[in-house]
């Protein structure tokens, strides 16, 4: 297994990722080089959208499921990365908690064009998201990422107690969504589900 810590200060590489299409596109030196099939997080896990940039590679990652290859993410609310698998199956599909899966060979065949601080792009929302989802796109305790910390942020703007905008759904955050639920008439269920979701303008 080989770790590969090396630091560029430039870069002609970058990728864009489309949430609602599931794919990856990588650019060299101004040229689409490539656009690959991709997994991405589940709408109760998603793949956080934003800018980011290449933080590690690795070869051959010791933890089988990340296929043959790593590229960690500088996402500051988790560890979320663009890596190989060994279920193959689940690319095209809704299923990660949040990191990009692609097939091995296409990982492979990107991994040497993309250094560390290769810029990241990930665009598009979840709303209306594509094929094999298989997520209500629920948001409930143990939920985690971005769409979390938005819903934090959401329900203390509205004068609750969800707890630190960390990104992770505890008991806190299920608390202040039933309180929030109860004071609209909804059910104290303490689940994000559709009709919540229009209540809290999410």
């Amino acid at each position: 297994m080989s770790r590969l810590t090396e630091r560029y200060s430039f870069t002609r590489s970058r990728m864009h990722i489309s949430i609602p299409d599931l794919r990856l596109t990588l650019w060299v030196g101004g040229q689409v080089h490539g656009s690959y099939p991709c997994a991405l997080g589940r709408p109760s896990t998603p793949t956080p959208a934003g800018r980011w940039a290449v933080r590690t590679r690795t070869v051959d990652p010791s933890w089988q499921v990340l296929g043959t290859r790593w590229l960690g993410l500088n996402v500051p609310t988790g560890n979320y990365g663009i890596h190989g698998t060994n279920a193959p199956w689940s690319i095209g599909r809704f299923v990660s908690n949040g990191c990009i899966r692609m097939h091995n060979r296409d990982i492979e065949t990107i991994f040497p064009l993309c250094p560390i601080g290769t810029p990241v792009q990930i665009t598009g929302s979840y709303r209306g998201a594509g094929p094999g989802s298989g997520s209500s796109g629920e948001i409930r305790r143990t939920s985690r990422g971005p769409e979390v910390s938005r819903l934090q942020a959401r329900l203390r703007d509205l004068g609750f107690s969800p707890g630190s905008v960390d990104g992770s759904c505890g008991p806190r955050t299920e608390q202040a969504v039933m309180a929030f639920q109860r004071r609209r008439g909804l059910p104290a269920t303490g689940v994000v589900g559709p009709d919540t979701r229009r209540a809290l303008g999410l």
